[in-house]
C-alpha cells in the first residue's frame, strides 16, 4: 500500500462532516423553497390579505385610506402610512390572483433581507455563506412558531415595521461603532419608518438611548436625538400634511387609544402560557445551543456582534411589555410581541459566532457532535413548520376565487357588498364600502359611525356576501332583515 492512500482515506474522512452538512443545507433550502410555493400559492385565498393590500389599492386609485367618525366608508386603517406605501406598486394592479402573490413574496423578503444584513454586519469576520445559513436557520425558527410564522402566510404590519427595527439597528451601530457617517440619519428614518408602520415601535427608541450610554457612545446622544426629531417629526408633518391631520390623528391614536381591554391578570397569565407553549422549538433550540456551546463564555465574540446583539436585547426588553399591553387589547394578538424576533435574533448571533469560532470544534469528534445537533434541529424545525402549514391549508396551484369575485362584482355593479373584503370594489368600482372589522374596531372605541351614513355607503338593495372564513359578520347589524335575509355566505372555490 502507498502513502498516499492512507493520506486520501484521512482526507475522506475529514471531508465527511461537510458533505454530511452540505446535504442537510440542501434539504433545508430545497424544504423552505417548497413551502415558500405554497405560501405564494395560498396567499390570495386568505382574507385578511386582501384587506391589507385594500389601503395600497386605494391609494393608487386616488382613495382616502383614513375616515373619521362621521364618514360610512371606513377600510379600518388604524396604523401609520408606511405599510400602504411599501406595497403601493401592487395596489396598479387589476388582476387580484397575482398581486396578492408579489406583495407575500415582497413581504418575504422585506422580513428575511434585514435578519441577513444583521447576521453578514455581526459576523463579518465569517463569509457570506456563514450569514445565508444563520438567517435560513432563522427562517426555519420563526416559521416554526405560531406566532412568529403569521409574518411569513400574511401581509402583515409586524413585518414591515420589524424589518425597519432591524435595519436601523444595523445602521446605527455602523454609525457609533465603525464611524460610519450616515449611520445616525439612516437609524432614525428606519426607526420613523418602523413607527409610521406600527406605533408600538415607538419604544426602539429608548432602547437605543439606555445601549448608548450602557455602550460608552453617550457622547452621541445629542445628535441621535437631533436625528430623530428632524426626520421622525419631518417625516410625520409629511404624513400629516398628506393624509390630513384630523383623519390621521383619528384613526392612529383616537380609535386605539379608547379600545377597551379585552381581559385582566387572568388574561395575562393565559397570554404568557400561550408564548411558552408556542415556543418550544426555540426551548428546544436553546437547549442544542447550551449543549453544543457547553461551559465556553457567550460573551467571546466579535466586539461588533456583542454590541448588536446588546442593542436587539434592549429592544426586545422595552418592546415586550408594550407588545403584551397591545396583545391585551381588544382584538389584538400576540404578533405585537415583536420582542420574539429581535430576540431570537440576537440569540442567532450569539450561537453563530461561538459555533463558527476556530476553538469550538477543534476534533473530528466534536464537529460530528455540532453537525448532528445542528442537522437535528434543522430538519425538526422543518418539520415543524409544515406541521404548521398542513394546518393552515397548503396549496400548490394558486388561488383564484378574488378574480372570481371581480368578475362577479363587474357583471353586477353596485348591486354586492362583500362586507370582508374592500378589495374587490376598490377595484371594480374605484368605491370604498364599510369594512367589517373596522365597524366592529369603532363599535368597540364607542366610536360608532352614525347608521345612517354606513347604509349610505353601501348601495341600496345591494346582496350581501361573506367570502368565508370571515372573523365576524358585524356588518349586518346596521341593515334591515332584507340584508340579513340576503346575507348567504358563499365559500369561493
Amino acid at each position: 500500500m502507498s502513502q498516499s492512500e492512507p493520506r486520501r482515506g484521512g482526507s475522506e474522512k475529514r471531508r465527511l462532516p461537510f458533505q454530511v452538512e452540505s446535504i442537510f443545507w440542501f434539504a433545508a433550502i430545497s424544504g423552505l423553497l417548497v413551502l415558500g410555493w405554497s405560501l405564494l400559492c395560498a396567499a390570495p385565498s386568505l382574507p385578511w390579505n386582501a384587506a391589507r393590500l385594500a389601503p395600497s389599492f386605494a391609494l393608487a386609485r386616488g382613495l382616502p385610506i383614513y375616515a373619521l367618525r362621521d364618514s360610512g366608508a371606513h377600510l379600518g386603517w388604524f396604523y401609520g402610512p408606511v405599510f400602504p406605501l411599501w406595497y403601493l406598486p401592487f395596489g396598479f394592479f387589476e388582476n387580484l390572483t397575482i398581486a396578492p402573490i408579489l406583495a407575500l413574496g415582497w413581504n418575504l423578503v422585506t422580513l428575511l433581507l434585514p435578519v441577513f444584513i444583521v447576521m453578514r454586519v455581526a459576523l463579518a469576520q465569517r463569509s457570506a455563506v456563514v450569514a445565508v445559513k444563520a438567517t435560513v436557520l432563522g427562517a426555519i425558527l420563526l416559521l416554526a412558531n405560531p406566532i412568529t410564522h403569521a409574518a411569513f402566510y400574511f401581509l402583515h404590519v409586524d413585518a414591515v415595521c420589524v424589518a425597519c427595527v432591524l435595519t436601523g439597528c444595523v445602521a446605527l451601530q455602523a454609525g457609533v461603532g465603525r464611524g460610519w457617517r450616515p449611520g445616525l440619519p439612516v437609524a432614525a428614518l428606519a426607526f420613523a419608518l418602523s413607527v409610521g408602520s406600527k406605533q408600538l415601535a415607538v419604544t426602539i427608541v429608548p432602547a437605543t438611548l439606555v445601549w448608548l450610554w450602557r455602550e460608552g457612545h453617550g457622547r452621541h446622544v445629542r445628535a441621535w436625538l437631533f436625528w430623530n426629531v428632524l426626520i421622525g417629526g419631518g417625516l410625520a408633518g409629511i404624513f400629516l400634511l398628506v393624509f390630513g391631520a384630523e383623519e390621521l390623528v383619528f384613526n392612529t391614536w383616537f380609535v386605539l387609544s379608547r379600545t377597551p381591554w379585552a381581559g385582566s391578570w387572568q388574561l395575562i397569565g393565559m397570554r404568557i402560557i400561550e408564548l411558552a407553549r408556542a415556543g418550544w422549538v426555540w426551548w428546544l433550540a436553546a437547549g442544542v445551543s447550551a449543549w453544543l456551546l457547553g461551559p465556553r463564555r457567550l460573551t467571546e465574540m466579535p466586539a461588533e456582534a456583542g454590541a448588536l446583539v446588546r442593542l436587539l436585547t434592549w429592544a426586545a426588553l422595552w418592546q415586550a411589555p408594550f407588545g403584551l399591553l397591545a396583545a391585551l387589547k381588544a382584538g389584538g394578538g400576540l404578533n405585537s410581541i415583536h420582542a420574539l424576533v429581535y430576540g431570537l435574533v440576537a440569540g442567532l448571533i450569539v450561537v453563530t459566532a461561538r459555533l463558527t469560532s476556530r476553538s469550538i470544534a477543534t476534533t473530528r469528534r466534536e464537529r460530528v457532535r455540532m453537525l448532528g445537533a445542528l442537522g437535528g434541529l434543522v430538519i425538526g424545525g422543518l418539520v415543524a413548520d409544515w406541521q404548521w402549514a398542513g394546518e393552515r391549508g397548503i396549496r400548490w396551484t394558486p388561488y383564484r376565487g378574488l378574480d372570481e369575485l371581480v368578475a362577479q362584482a363587474q357583471r353586477s355593479p353596485g348591486k354586492i357588498y362583500l362586507p370582508w373584503n374592500p378589495l374587490i370594489t376598490i377595484v371594480t368600482e374605484k368605491k370604498i364600502y364599510p369594512f367589517d372589522d373596522a365597524l366592529l374596531s369603532l363599535w368597540r372605541a364607542e366610536l360608532e359611525p352614525p347608521i345612517a351614513v354606513i347604509r349610505a355607503a353601501v348601495p341600496a338593495g345591494a346582496v350581501i356576501i361573506y367570502d368565508e372564513p370571515s372573523q365576524s359578520r358585524f356588518a349586518l347589524n346596521y341593515f334591515g332583515p332584507e340584508a340579513r335575509a340576503a346575507a348567504n355566505p358563499k365559500r369561493g372555490p
